[in-house]
């Protein structure tokens, strides 16, 4: 019975102090769980990660604020394994290695109100994701704790209102959204001359050649989704290169604005290639000008972003001492 006690407290130990070991355990948990509860994601993923999903359905954008999420955990990977080293010494010492203590405590019990919230979401598609890395972290949390689940836990909010944003305003907000391009195109497209007429969120014109169009202008127009991805990339470059309150603010608001005016300028632009191109053209200048106006207004709002964080003092601090450094080696 000796040699059985020490085998099995052998095991307590290096499961309580491997990270390797912990690692291992936590893939094994999760793929477990996510192969018997969430099934609907390993079906629908093939399809999920189709081109004709990801950009005929305009599901770039979550696709794209995940990758970057992603990147950002690798970027931080070694804040995220301190953390895990603390958590495994401190609950080594205070478990005596009494695995009951692994049940009972806080980080566990949160963990798995983690696991039970994902596996009670409603069905849904564009949540599948979601669900399924919600349970992956409260098992994270449950094996790590919350020190190490932190970072992952941020991230993944951030994912979160980046697939929700839209959501929730073509949910309760439609129409309201929609007519904050509605009012300043009808106006703009009046000044202009152009024969438009507006029907609630029908817009009605005929094209150069004479060809009769008509449209809705729902919310999706107004870009819901380039929004909640703007604030989804202002939140990870602010937890990777934060601003003064006043500074934070000030550019938050700058890119507010300037991310609507990019989506009203994409609408302005698909009404004047259906005036002079006709509604195909329309069409197809729909499905391509939302992968191209968007990323190279955030392109002009990170140059500003990180011309305003260089400027930090502590920030060039650090630049006047990795230049001292280097020019000393040489």
């Amino acid at each position: 019975m000796r040699v059985n006690v020490n085998q099995t407290k052998s095991l307590k130990d290096w499961l309580a102090t491997s990270l390797a070991a912990r690692l291992w355990l936590w893939l094994a948990i999760s793929l477990t769980l996510s192969l018997t509860l969430f099934r609907d994601f390993w079906i629908s993923l093939p399809t999920m990660l189709s081109p004709d999903w990801v950009f005929g359905q305009n599901h770039a954008s979550s696709w794209g604020v995940l990758t970057l999420c992603l990147i950002f955990l690798w970027l931080k990977r070694k804040e995220v394994r301190k953390g895990m080293s603390e958590s495994a010494k401190l609950k080594y010492k205070n478990s005596k290695m009494n695995f009951a203590f692994y049940i009972l405590n806080f980080e566990a019990l949160l963990g798995m109100a983690l696991v039970v919230g994902a596996v009670l979401m409603p069905s849904s598609g564009d949540f599948l994701i979601f669900q399924v890395l919600l349970a992956w972290l409260g098992v994270f949390t449950m094996i790590f704790g919350r020190k190490a689940a932190k970072i992952p836990a941020i991230l993944l909010v951030i994912y979160g209102f980046a697939i929700s944003f839209p959501l929730v305003i073509e949910r309760f907000a439609e129409e309201a959204y929609a007519r904050t391009v509605i009012i300043p195109l009808t106006g703009l497209m009046n000044i202009m001359s152009y024969p438009w007429h507006i029907e609630g969120q029908w817009a009605h014109w005929e094209s150069f050649g004479g060809e009769p169009i008509s449209v809705v202008i729902t919310a999706a127009c107004a870009g819901p989704a380039t929004m909640g991805v703007f604030i989804a990339l202002f939140a990870l470059m602010m937890l990777d290169m934060p601003l003064p309150p006043k500074k934070a603010v000030g550019l938050f608001l700058f890119g507010v604005v300037g991310t609507w005016v990019q989506s009203f300028i994409r609408l302005i632009f698909l009404v004047l290639v259906g005036y002079y191109l006709g509604k195909d053209a329309l069409w197809t200048a729909h499905y391509w000008t939302i992968y191209l106006l968007f990323p190279l207004w955030y392109l002009f709002f990170a140059y500003l972003y990180f011309r305003q964080a260089g400027r930090l003092p502590e920030v060039r601090r650090k630049q006047e001492l990795e230049y001292t450094l280097v020019t000393e080696t040489q």
